[in-house]
């Protein structure tokens, strides 16, 4: 009878289920044909267990907890599928039952966190699985889940089940590992494994299949009335909304996809952080050109060594301001060097091209606006942008792809969502000023908040802006905070992120004197690879395990996509599915809850 109830399970809810998640299976081949195997997987939702059954390619038997049996909306689904219920005071009994499971020739599935994630990645691997698979003498294949924590059924927006959805599918991605030996099988090997096929799941996301060039018109095009940036100058503020940009944007492109071509079709820009440098990014971008964010100096010492950075790049031409053009006169060697003034990049307000443009945001639909540009020709793989973090430092260059994922991941987890307005004044030379000022804001549903080049000391200013824009984060290094003197006591904001260097203590200072809770975050070879949050241990989840979501000494956890590892002491870490391994830090260590410790900060 119960065969037949699976049957038609499968064939009723299975094509519901696809229609709504479009489950995109991988590694499938990795789980063994025949004979017990433990499936060790992230955590993130109430239909986890669904959503493995459906795309593993035998019968799965799942270990849950005896709670999980009272949750109506799942309990018969657990039962109907032979799951194996546990009560953490009799383990003893909960691993007998589930060897005898694997000896019996099962495939059996355990989520070695103990509870879903409210973070939106993985947290501590309990080491109860490692005497199961050493008395059980079977393979463990470990299992990447990608998407799920944007479906209801998660803690996404601070709360299970009572939400609307964001759309009308969830795509997911479903990654299955190389099956790992018992002898080898331990929580800090298999949590590698794990965060290994979280880089193959997250790359397979459809929405990298389509050329970054178009995914930004058509976000732009959705909402056009919203604002995207605003800055807060000695006059009062400036909205710029989604339209204005796109139309400006496009303006710049046009004009400058008929621009000489240059070596790599790089251009330099060396501009102050604003609502102009990013605009300039996206037109340039959408030209096929490479911008190269330089960071803003007007100190000879620190022009001469971004110089010597950026020469093997040929790039000839930067956009600057003209008031900066003096203090740059020996960027170059010789008469190499093109400065062009940013006002002569945009098109003037009242061209003829710019009213088009105007008038072409706000009617014309995205396919056409796609169409004329020949976007979708683009090559993904292209080279997109370039960040220089420090004057001398060696330039990072980011191809669409890459920019696209790197962007996405912000928002992939548990600390930012889309809709979020984030304040920044980090230089877009920086990953975490290149996502929060520029592309996070406009792939997304948020908005980006600054301040003008003159207003940058007025803590009045800032007050302002972050309760007139409603702001919800804040983003900067440890003297951009210790430079407030006011306490931000605005409601709509809910915590600040550090990037670089900061003591525990004096973190801990900067929170009491701004009276706001502050996260460490940390930015690697042009991408924000770790970032924390307060804990997520509020309204309905106390009555669940804890999970800490920070640490003071902590630059936090890897988002989605990434793995890490150490050897000889050093942090090592995988970008992306295909690449290298490349060193970090020299002295780091990674905590059992999946918290990063840098030893030389």
């Amino acid at each position: 009878m119960k065969s037949l109830a699976r049957a038609f399970f499968k064939l009723v809810f299975f094509p519901i289920v696809w229609f709504i998640y479009r489950m995109r299976r991988i590694g499938t081949e990795n789980v063994p044909r025949y004979g017990g195997v433990l499936l060790l997987s992230n955590h993130v939702s109430y239909i986890d267990s669904f959503i493995l059954y459906l795309t593993c390619p035998r019968p799965v038997r799942f270990v849950v907890l005896e709670n999980y049996m009272k949750v109506k909306p799942i309990a018969w689904f657990l039962r109907l599928f032979g799951a194996i219920p546990i009560r953490p005071e009799k383990a003893k009994e909960a691993i007998v039952r589930t060897v005898e499971a694997l000896t019996a020739g099962d495939v059996v599935c355990l989520f070695p966190e103990g509870g879903l994630t409210r973070l939106g990645v993985t947290t501590e691997f309990k080491k109860g699985f490692e005497l199961i698979v050493r008395k059980a003498g079977c393979p463990v294949v470990p299992v990447y889940m990608d998407g799920l924590f944007e479906s209801i059924f998660s803690f996404e927006r601070g709360r299970y089940f009572k939400k609307r959805p964001q759309s009308l599918s969830c795509p997911l991605q479903v990654a299955f590992g190389p099956a790992i030996s018992a002898e080898d099988a331990t929580a800090e090997r298999v949590r590698l494994a794990v965060w290994e096929q979280s880089s193959v799941a997250f790359s397979r996301r459809r929405e990298f299949e389509v050329p970054l060039e178009v995914a930004t018109v058509r976000a732009l095009k959705r909402r056009r009335g919203r604002v995207l940036f605003a800055e807060y100058g000695k006059s009062g503020p400036r909205e710029w909304t989604r339209a204005q940009v796109l139309a400006l944007s496009v303006a710049i492109a046009r004009r400058w996809m008929n621009h000489p071509a240059e070596k790599g079709d790089r251009i330099g820009i060396l501009l102050p952080p604003g609502p102009m440098t990013s605009v300039i990014n996206l037109g340039l971008f959408l030209a096929g050109k490479t911008p190269v964010n330089l960071p803003f100096t007007i100190d000879q010492h620190e022009t001469e060594a971004i110089a010597g950075s950026v020469a093997p790049l040929g790039i000839r031409t930067v956009i600057t301001s003209r008031a900066f053009m003096p203090h740059l006169m020996d960027f170059w060697q010789g008469d190499e060097g093109v400065f062009i003034d940013m006002k002569a990049v945009v098109s003037p307000p009242g061209s003829l091209m710019a009213l088009f443009e105007k008038m072409r945001a706000a009617l014309e639909p995205a396919w056409l606006t796609i169409w004329r540009l020949d976007l979708k020709k683009r090559d993904p793989d292209r080279e997109a942008t370039g960040l220089m973090p420090l004057p001398g430092d060696s330039p990072v260059l980011l191809t669409s792809r890459e920019l696209f994922r790197d962007t996405r991941r912000v928002y992939a987890a548990n600390f930012l969502r889309r809709d979020d307005h984030v304040f920044s004044e980090d230089s877009l030379s920086r990953p975490e000023g290149l996502v929060f000022g520029c592309w996070g804001a406009t792939l997304g549903r948020g908005r980006h908040v600054c301040r003008s080049l003159s207003q940058r000391e007025d803590a009045e200013t800032l007050e302002r802006a972050i309760l007139e824009q409603v702001v919800t984060h804040v983003s900067g290094t440890e003297s951009f905070y210790q430079s407030l003197s006011l306490p931000l006591a605005v409601r709509s904001l809910r915590y600040g992120f550090v990037f670089g260097p900061v003591t525990s203590w004096s973190l801990r200072d900067l929170e009491d004197q701004l009276d706001l809770p502050l996260v460490r975050a940390w930015s690697f070879q042009g991408r924000v690879a770790a970032m924390s949050r307060p804990d997520p241990n509020i309204g309905d989840a106390v009555r669940h395990q804890s999970q800490k979501g920070h640490d003071p000494k902590s630059i936090g956890r890897l988002l989605p996509g990434y793995a890490a590892r150490i050897e000889e002491g050093a942090l090592v870490v995988k970008l992306s599915p295909d690449g290298p391994w490349l060193k970090g830090p020299r002295e780091a260590e990674i905590a059992d809850d999946g918290l990063i410790y840098l030893r030389d900060e």
